[in-house]
């Protein structure tokens, strides 16, 4: 798997990660259920600053920090902002590039999201205290055309007081193939979760993502880290004009 492949695969996963469908039902478990629609209620209401850094196979940086600023309240054209690529001053080529990039994330989102195919009647308690409730949520059969659904688990930390999400991880189950040629070892997608104002439930603070397999006779691997900082609350584009929205989709790495 080279670098493009690579990254085209981890970042394929953040987009969809925590997207959540607009209908929970009345079938999953109370308290996920609680947790993921007080998530669903802050949809698009924070402005953030987004600092991405990519590692190779041997866990050594690859390039510098990239650092995006997205703003939900601007147009849709204007919603990211490029404001560092690679630890530098990004040259308009590049900055083309990243834009062009932007555009089929957001295309790829408006695709059937990874909550509408998480099987969230099936959720179960997998851990118990007074700390936390672990989920485990499979995912629906024949959720991706590419990747095997039944080789993937999702799992959610909530907190039992608050009734709001601490942890997200999505992950592999064991190894599988992919195209027949691509072996792939390991995939982990892991969100940690930060109260930013207390009124409000807590927000992705730090995503990673990692995998590793074997293409041909070749070891590949690599992983991103994500952080997310310097929030604001702001007001919707879409609620400038009372725009109704169908479906809902919590938030797109």
């Amino acid at each position: 798997m080279n670098h493009r492949l690579r990254k085209r695969l981890v970042l394929g996963w953040l987009a969809g990660l925590l997207l959540l469908a607009a209908g929970l039902r009345a079938e999953v478990p109370p308290l996920l259920n609680s947790a993921l629609r007080k998530l669903q209620a802050d949809e698009n209401r924070w402005a953030f600053t987004q600092t991405t850094q990519e590692f190779d196979r041997k866990g050594e940086p690859e390039g510098g920090l990239t650092v995006e600023r997205f703003d939900p309240s601007q147009h849709y054209d204007q919603q990211w902002t490029l404001v560092s690529y690679q630890g530098r001053e990004p040259t308009p080529r590049e900055e083309r590039a990243w834009r062009k990039r932007k555009a089929k994330e957001t295309k790829r989102r408006e695709e059937k999201s990874l909550g509408e195919v998480m099987d969230l009647e099936n959720a179960r308690a997998v851990e118990t205290s007074d700390a936390k409730v672990a989920f485990a949520v499979p995912l629906l059969a024949g959720a991706s055309k590419r990747l095997p659904a039944e080789k993937f688990v999702v799992r959610m930390d909530v907190d039992p007081a608050n009734e709001t999400l601490q942890a997200f991880r999505l992950e592999t189950t064991g190894d599988f193939r992919v195209l027949g040629v691509a072996k792939i070892d390991r995939i982990e997608v892991a969100a940690e979760f930060a109260t930013v104002d207390p009124q409000f439930a807590p927000q992705p603070a730090r995503i990673t993502a990692s995998g590793a397999g074997r293409v041909l006779f070749f070891r590949v691997g690599g992983a991103v880290n994500i952080v997310w900082s310097e929030f604001r609350r702001v007001t919707p584009y879409d609620d400038r004009f009372k725009v109704e929205i169908g479906e809902m989709k919590v938030f797109g790495f």
